[in-house]
This record gives C-alpha cells, structure tokens and sequence, in this order.
C-alpha cells in the first residue's frame, strides 16, 4: 500500500508523466486541489485515501505508476468497499453547520450499499453529527449515513435538512392544515420545536444507518 513516502513520490510521477501541475490533476481526476497540491508541496501526517487513488487511477489508466502490492490492495478494497460522499462540516443536532469546503469521501461496504440498501453511492451523503436534541436515537458524535433518494415527510421520521441557519439532524412532518409547512422538532424534549416552509428548505435524505463509537 502506498505510504507518506511514496505518495508524495506518486504525484511527483504522475506531475512528470502528465505535464501537469498537481493542481492540474486534481481538477482533472474531480479531487479537491489540496488533495494532491499538500503532499506534493510539504510533509503531511496523513496518507491519499483509496477513493482518492481509485480516482487517480480511472482518470490516468496508462499512467505506468500503477502496478505490485497497492494495486492489488486498492483492487480487493475496490470489491469490498465504494466511496461515498461526506457533508463537509457537520450537521447540527441544535444548531447547524454550515457544509462549506471541499467534498471528501469516506469508504463504506458494498454489501450495505447495494445488497442492504439496494442503492447506488450517489443516492447516499456521509454526515457527521453533534449536539444531543436528537437524543436518545443519536448521540453526538455518530456517523450518520443519509439516502438522498428519501425525501419526503408525508412518513414522518428523521431527516437530514438544511433549515435555514445550518445544516441539522432533526424530526420532520408534514403540519396538518397548514398546506407546504413542515414541523422540525428534535428527540430531547428540551428543545422546542419549530416550523419551516418547505420551499424556502431543503430536506437531504432520511438516515438509514448510522456508526457510534463505543
């Protein structure tokens, strides 16, 4: 597998082979430029994710680089596991974060995305979570993964949304008499609950699981 090391080495290859910049290659490869502009430009504690390599691969299959141990180890994860996209920031269970920054990804078993959730890595987003309204169904902390294809509140439940200040965790339903309003309200009885209009929000996807650490 690819260290710090040969990372760095990989970019200065792929700089050399292409005639690009690392910047260049990222925009090319749909990676965020620091991706590839950090380690190429100074020391880093932290390796290129294999989405990241996968993605660099798709983008330059001639590329001579690729080949031994790590590409079987990128293969055998590339069955086992897809990248899925991760809300940058985090969402709320109080107040909201904002999503702003580049878009990274996380690996998540191809089982649970496909033979569980019968879905695709474009129908899900990875969100990280904190505060406690959402109390006791999640906690701080917990990774929650969201499916965009579920979007409606007609069956009331939590939703991923965006409520006007940040992005939050909460209950939503539809408000009973009250045409194109949705009630936000939260699990921890000390909050209170509030109305949105639903062309003026977004509503990103209902959980369909979720990682705590223990």
């Amino acid at each position: 597998m690819f260290n710090e090391q040969s990372d760095k080495q990989l970019i200065e290859d792929l700089i050399e082979w292409t005639g690009l910049s690392a910047s260049a290659i990222a925009k090319k490869a749909k990676l965020a430029v620091t991706t590839l502009t950090r380690p190429a430009h100074m020391d880093v504690n932290h390796k290129l994710s294999l989405p990241t390599i996968a993605k660099l691969r798709s983008t330059f299959p001639d590329f001579p680089g690729w080949g031994g141990e790590a590409d079987a180890q990128i293969e055998v994860n590339d069955r086992a596991y897809l990248p899925v996209a991760v809300l940058p920031s985090f969402a709320g269970m109080g107040g909201g974060g904002s999503g702003e920054g580049d878009l990274p990804t996380a690996l998540i078993s191809r089982a649970l995305i496909e033979d569980e959730l019968r879905a695709q890595p474009s129908d899900l987003l990875v969100i990280d979570v904190r505060g406690d309204s959402m109390e006791p169904d999640f906690k701080h902390g917990d990774q929650i993964l969201i499916d965009r294809r579920d979007r409606d509140p007609r069956q009331p439940g939590s939703f991923a949304l965006f409520d006007g200040d940040g992005y939050v965790i909460k209950l939503v339903e539809r408000v009973p008499g009250k045409r194109g309003f949705y009630r936000v309200f939260s699990a921890n009885p000390r909050y209170s609950e509030y109305e949105i209009e639903e062309e003026e929000h977004t509503i990103m996807g209902r959980p369909v699981w979720f990682a705590r650490r223990l």
